[in-house]
């Protein structure tokens, strides 16, 4: 098996493919962090809202008391939002990934006669630790996966 690519041309092709990969990925978990976080923020902040003017309506909390309760409230609403948002982030990233990046990366590796190793040793080169697919491919040599048989 050739485990590298023959030209200049071929080593940019894959820079572009590798970086319009990552870049799905990142959107694609992005709009899902920010969706989760916006309506867990929305339905959070009614209750919180209804909550807090009954109480004041009815005389069993004063101002100062509703005000600091919805001022508590409201970082508890976003502290869980947050949480959610980035368990949706992952959720939206693996879902991308599973569905169509990893068969287009299965494809590519096919048709270039490029071993699943050197793909992992190019893309390690040109992505961030921190870039989505590196996590993804990362994990996948960490398990002993393999997209070529």
């Amino acid at each position: 098996m050739d485990d590298s690519p023959s030209s200049t041309g071929e080593t940019e092709d894959l820079g572009s493919r590798v970086e319009r990969w990552n870049e799905t990925l990142r959107a694609r978990g992005a709009g899902s962090a920010e969706q989760a976080f916006g309506m867990g923020c929305s339905i959070g902040i009614v209750p919180l809202l209804l909550v807090v003017g009954l109480l004041f309506v009815f005389k069993l909390i004063n101002l100062i008391m509703a005000f600091i309760l919805l001022i508590m409230g409201f970082l508890v609403i976003v502290g869980v939002s947050m949480l959610i948002a980035q368990r949706a982030r992952l959720n939206g990233i693996t879902n991308t990934y599973q569905e169509s990046v990893e068969p287009e990366i299965a494809q590519y590796l096919a048709l270039n006669r490029l071993s699943r190793a050197r793909f992992g040793t190019q893309v390690s080169q040109l992505l961030s630790q921190d870039a989505p697919l590196q996590a993804f491919l990362t994990q996948q040599e960490q398990d002993g996966n393999d997209l070529t048989e």
